[in-house]
């Protein structure tokens, strides 16, 4: 049986049984604090199992999840793997554990047929309730039902003495027999034996106390039901195989590695499996848009693409492989995700830049080696060369078998220790961020009860409500007066509330002359919080209101928002399909839009989408939005943003036949209203994803004004800067031509210094050049001659001093002299023995300067 037939069984018998069948979720855990990826089927309904009503009380799903605290185990046991998918039923405040139990044993039994002696029970070590459920209605002989204690039956484990505090409960698990001839042999073998023999395949959580902050359990009002089963476990207890690998689910990839090695597999069968679960992780993880970057959970996902090409490199594979995998599981996942064949290539193309990349950093680790370590060549310290190993291990990836054959050959000293205890520290960050931190649920949301809002303001921008609760500090208070901060929640609402990339409205609630003014909208819950100031008068809980939001900024927003849907609509056209949301931001002022493509786009690709997004604007297209089945909206080609989570009915926007979207936003009704979009930068946000900046209607016109505005003042300085050259240039040539005549005057002016021709003379408007030229001109007409000109300009004084040949011969150097003579001006200079310059800002010292200089030739 595949697993594919097993995951649609699953759901088809707990629809049967009146379970809403909800969709897996992302692998990025919304409004969930507390764990970095979904790591269980329960993720999802942490505000059900609170209390919340969504219109049901039971569910089933067949959840993707990834767990990153066993990476090192993963293949080389049987069962360890990052993403898995979690077969799961829940009750919230419905059945409880005779209904639990007898579906879960039924299901096993009689839907999938598997024989029941080859099933065993565990329960908690207290709980006599599930034992004599399983003892006396399910008819499990005793010694087939093993009670067990706090750190296996109790959720979460040993939560009763060590937290955290919150829902929980013990749990029943049912154990599959591989039988005797397997693991330890021992008559007495159990599910408490860890040798192998037995396999869990399904846990029932029975969530029916809350553990208070001094660790008394008290009984929870509503009991609940939480359960989990690995589906790739099930499938392969299905298929008569004990090692997960050997399904369906993993083999395709582990052959097509096995025909790219020359290895004997049996050999290097941990490094196959781990690649082949590796790629699966890999592969989710950037279809729910977890790209690999250098922190949260973007460098987890890097971190795995790098472990399997370590994998890789080991089975003598040494080019860019792994990419090649992913059409091959696309494949194999085709028929439970669809949607995976879209994201394709897209898929491919970031593994195969982080390969590449990975690939290069292994190449060039010798300069890494000698840039982290060469300086404890001469200063030895082990440990601190046993920490960076490890940060080139877990920043890097690179293994420290290559680290330590570097650090040898170099005869640096390293500290395994330090290694290893900077691993285990790292494993129990790693493990924290896979496990529930604080209280079970974390995020409380409002500590109060309340309906939620209804939103009206598709349709209206104002509306009269009622008021349902004011809140100041988070506490619930009941009349309050001028410029207190608060949240106000109204049972009905214009305003909306920050989500998927729209700011929050702002506006004002109206009760007669009192005034609230609203600078910010939030929501909780679906409860909606208007947050701000009240500006004269009172206003208290029950009181009848009208809510009004400031249409203009609201349009202004609306505008953008719009405007981000054409631009995704162009990106697509001109880019390719692959672009997809990762992120957006919208507000009054502008709006941001980023998406998957790998490289930067040329100024003709910003022109082009530019263009085509203007076109769509100018096409008079209409807005339209449609609420239907989100299963039918996909149906449509409706692009959906990973990050949110849908409901079953969803907001459809589409823009004429150009674009079309799930979106609870707020857009304008014809795409001509926006006027105009600017794009006013492209750049990078992570690996694989760009991000565009842009304006809309008045503020695109006051960009490009701005612009052009910007742009005429820098031709006009830069006509006048050339302007200014131009008469330089001309100055200039009109000095040189009279510096032939300036040679011969001051030629004629020189003084015999202990019998030698000198020159002194302060020329004014001459630069550094005329002044080089005239010295030239100067040794040209005189012989045994020193030359010393000053020019000025301002409070710049330029030096230079000039030799003939056969001084320079005798020893004398024009160096030396202006070396001596500059600080006198201001100044330093240097320069050759027949010739040499000095700048400074002492032009009034020229005298001083020259009298030092015929010092140095009367001491000849």
């Amino acid at each position: 049986m595949t697993a594919d037939i097993l995951r649609d069984k699953f759901l088809a018998f707990f629809k049967a049984r009146k379970h809403k069948i909800i969709d897996s979720d992302s692998l990025v855990p919304k409004d969930d604090p507390t764990v970095l990826f979904t790591p269980a089927g329960m993720n999802q309904f942490k505000k059900e199992f609170l209390g919340f009503d969504s219109g049901f009380k039971r569910a089933a799903t067949a959840q993707r999840c990834l767990r990153t605290d066993d990476l090192d185990k993963v293949g080389k046991t049987s069962a360890h793997h990052t993403f898995f998918e979690m077969l799961g039923n829940f009750s919230f405040g419905d059945y409880f554990k005779p209904e639990a139990i007898a579906w879960a044993w039924e299901f096993l039994t009689k839907e999938l047929g598997i024989d029941q002696s080859k099933l065993w029970v565990s329960v908690y070590q207290d709980d006599d309730d599930a034992y004599n459920i399983w003892k006396d209605q399910v008819g499990i002989p005793e010694k087939k039902i093993v009670r067990l204690g706090d750190k296996d039956n109790f959720w979460p484990a040993e939560a009763k003495t060590k937290g955290p505090n919150g829902p929980c409960g013990p749990c029943s698990e049912i154990f599959y027999d591989f039988g005797v001839n397997i693991g330890c042999g021992r008559p007495d073998c159990s599910p408490a034996c860890s040798c192998g023999r037995f396999v869990e395949i399904w846990n029932l959580v029975f969530t029916q106390f809350n553990r208070k902050e001094d660790g008394s359990l008290e009984p929870l009002p509503n009991k609940n039901i939480d359960t989990g089963m690995g589906l790739e476990r099930l499938t392969a207890v299905m298929q008569g195989k004990q090692n997960n690998f050997e399904t369906e689910l993993f083999q395709p990839i582990i052959k097509e590695i096995q025909r790219s090695v020359e290895v004997e597999p049996r050999d290097n069968q941990k490094f196959l499996y781990a690649i082949a679960d590796h790629l699966r992780a890999v592969v989710f993880s950037i279809y729910d848009g977890i790209l690999p970057s250098n922190e949260g959970r973007g460098y987890v996902v890097r971190k795995i693409i790098r472990k399997a090409i370590l994998h890789l490199n080991n089975l003598g594979i040494k080019d860019p492989f792994f990419y090649r995998l992913v059409d091959i599981m696309v494949e194999v996942m085709r028929n439970p995700y669809p949607d995976l064949t879209g994201r394709q290539e897209e898929i491919v193309q970031v593994v195969l830049a982080e390969e590449k990349n990975f690939l290069n950093a292994l190449g060039s680790s010798a300069e890494l080696f000698k840039s982290k370590f060469t300086g404890f060549i001469k200063e030895p310290n082990p440990l601190a060369v046993g920490n960076i190993a490890f940060l080139l291990h877990d920043t890097y990836g690179i293994p420290l078998e290559l680290t330590r054959q570097w650090l040898d050959e170099q005869g640096i000293s390293f500290s395994q220790e330090a290694f290893e205890q900077a691993m285990q520290e790292q494993k129990a960050r790693s493990k924290s961020g896979s496990v529930m931190k604080g209280d079970v649920f974390g995020s409380k949301g409002l500590e109060i009860k309340v309906k939620a809002s209804k939103f009206m303001g598709y349709q209206e921008n104002s509306v009269k409500a009622n008021i349902l609760a004011i809140l100041k500090d988070g506490k619930e208070v009941y009349e309050v007066v001028a410029q207190d901060s608060l949240q106000i929640v109204l049972d009905q609402t214009t305003f909306y509330a920050e989500s998927g990339g729209q700011v929050g409205d702002t506006g004002k609630i109206i009760n007669g002359k009192n005034v609230f003014e609203v600078t910010d909208t939030q929501k909780i819950d679906n409860v909606v919080l208007h947050i701000g100031k009240i500006s004269s008068g009172t206003f208290k809980k029950g009181d009848q209101v009208t809510a009004q939001i400031d249409l203009e900024r609201r349009q202004n927003i609306a505008r953008n928002h719009t405007a981000t849907h054409i631009l995704q609509a162009a990106l697509r056209q001109v880019l390719g399909n692959h672009v997809q949301q990762q992120g957006s931001l919208v507000t009054e002022e502008k709006f941001r839009f980023d998406f998957t493509h790998f490289k930067g786009l040329s100024q003709d690709e910003i022109a082009r989408v530019e263009e085509i997004a203007n076109r769509y604007i100018n096409n008079d297209y209409a807005v339209g939005c449609r609420e239907m089945a989100f299963k039918e909206a996909k149906k449509t080609g409706a692009l959906a943003f990973f990050e949110e989570k849908y409901g079953e009915c969803v907001r459809v926007v589409s823009i004429g036949d150009v674009s079309r979207e799930l979106c609870g936003g707020t857009h304008i009704a014809n795409a001509r209203d926006i006027s105009l979009i600017k794009i006013t930068g492209e750049s990078s946000v992570a690996s694989g994803v760009r991000r565009i900046e842009g304006v809309t209607a008045v503020f695109a016109r006051k960009f490009i004004e701005h612009s052009q505005a910007k742009a005429i003042e820098e031709a006009r300085k830069k006509s006048k800067l050339e302007e200014q050259k131009a008469q330089d240039k001309k100055r200039s040539v009109e000095i040189i031509k009279q510096l032939p005549a300036k040679s011969i005057e001051l030629s004629e002016k020189s003084v015999t210094i202990n019998g030698i021709n000198a020159v002194f003379s302060v020329e004014h408007n001459l630069d550094m050049n005329a002044l080089r030229l005239l010295v030239d001109m100067i040794k040209g007409k005189l012989t045994h001659a020193a030359i010393a000109l000053g020019s000025q300009d301002g409070v710049k004084a330029s030096l230079v001093v000039g030799l003939t040949a056969d001084l320079c011969a005798k020893g004398l150097s024009a160096k030396n002299i202006i070396t001596v003579v500059a600080p006198l001006i201001g100044g330093s200079g240097g320069g050759r023995d027949d010739f040499a310059q000095a700048g400074g800002n002492a032009p009034e010292n020229f005298g001083l300067a020259f009298d030092k200089i015929k010092d140095i030739i009367n001491k000849l």
